[in-house]
């Protein structure tokens, strides 16, 4: 293999490396939500802030006399109050990024194996990382797209406890994605730019092969002639 092709694959290397950084960041962050919240019957009086990830999370509510922290156990509310997420989507969401999460690894094992040598089987050789990174990608675009269709089905209109609202609390129109929905993104495209540097490695590789065989065989073919 030319060295300039094996360079290309071992920076993928690096690439699968920062793509499982953000994802294992992505799963340990309680980002993935963060809003404001106030109550409708005093709204100018109240303030509430809160954050939350995949598992866990943390809400501040302040009623004119302080603020207080209140821990958020997102699998408890997601049992006992269906409404709070959509239990299909933030299961999905979850798989998604471990299988991103596991395919990036993947890739980062055969991307160091085909910089220090050449493989005899396709699925770990260069044509292998095509199908590992693309499938790392698509993991990681199915957990970015169930998480968006979980904001704009749920999240946007409300991350409130059902005590909460009880007392009037309400986020709607005041929730965003979090940094930790975002690391995904960036996983992503941390992957998206290896499948280009592959391509470019092969493609190069392609453009490399050496025509000069052909040239001496038709300079040899000149002299019989004569």
């Amino acid at each position: 293999m030319h060295v300039f092709k094996r360079g290309m694959i071992f920076v993928t290397f690096f690439g699968s490396c920062f793509a499982i950084v953000l994802l294992v960041a992505s799963l340990g962050t309680k980002q993935w939500v963060s809003a404001r919240a106030k109550r409708t019957t005093n709204p100018l009086e109240s303030d509430g802030k809160i954050q939350f990830g995949l598992f866990e999370g943390k809400k501040e509510l302040n009623v004119a006399y302080g603020w207080r922290s209140y821990e958020i156990d997102v699998i408890h509310l997601i049992k006992y109050e269906p409404e709070f997420l959509v239990y299909g989507f933030w299961m999905g969401t979850i798989v998604a990024v471990c299988a991103g999460l596991l395919l990036s690894a993947v890739c980062g094992v055969f991307a160091a194996v085909n910089a220090a040598t050449t493989p005899s089987t396709c699925f770990a050789g260069t044509r292998g990382l095509y199908v590992w990174n693309t499938l790392a990608l698509l993991a990681d675009l199915c957990a970015v797209g169930l998480w968006t269709a979980q904001y704009f089905l749920c999240i946007q209109y409300n991350v409130m406890s059902r005590e909460d609202k009880d007392n009037n609390w309400t986020s709607e129109g005041m929730a965003e994605l979090g940094y930790s929905f975002w690391f995904v993104v960036g996983a992503a495209t941390a992957t998206f730019v290896d499948i280009i540097i592959i391509h470019i490695a092969n493609s190069e590789n392609k453009e490399s092969t050496p025509v000069y065989p052909v040239l001496e065989e038709k300079t040899n073919g000149a002299i019989m002639l004569y």
